[in-house]
């Protein structure tokens, strides 16, 4: 069964959520208005569709993030000064790629836009995998 789920995380910069794309090796693709997913809406009774978003809107976006080996893409859709992530999770490779429910891409998301905003700040930062994530220390 195939359905359309929003990757739930607010990206308000896209300059991080490119960081975040190279650091799990996926390509974003910028002013790509269009992302490939199953095509046709399965059960919408069980899996409703992200606030805002119709029938009609997916497999639109203002730019998409492709998965290398994967048949899918992920849509990102801009809503106001933020962006949603659609994602069709019937393609295990994309699923694979940025974790259950988005995990691993919301993850990276965050600490690029962390390091962003330290930088900006004039902090060091240093990152450091653990065995449950990513720690970040900041320093003046």
């Amino acid at each position: 069964m195939s359905h359309v789920s929003k990757i739930e995380v607010e990206i308000n910069d896209l300059a991080s959520l490119k960081k975040a794309c190279q650091r799990l090796g996926l390509e974003f693709c910028a002013g790509q208005t269009t992302y490939v997913w199953y095509g046709r809406l399965v059960n919408p009774e069980s899996t409703p569709l992200p606030e805002g978003i119709t029938e009609k809107d997916l497999g639109k976006c203002h730019h998409a993030i492709h998965i290398p080996n994967a048949s899918y893409e992920i849509g990102v859709v801009q809503q106001g000064t933020k962006f949603l992530l659609l994602a069709d999770y019937w393609d295990t490779r994309l699923k694979i790629a940025i974790g259950d429910n988005g995990g691993k891409l919301k993850q990276a998301y965050a600490v690029e836009r962390t390091i962003l905003e330290a930088r900006r700040r004039n902090y060091r930062v240093i990152e450091k995998k653990t065995d449950t994530g990513i720690r970040l220390v900041l320093s003046a």
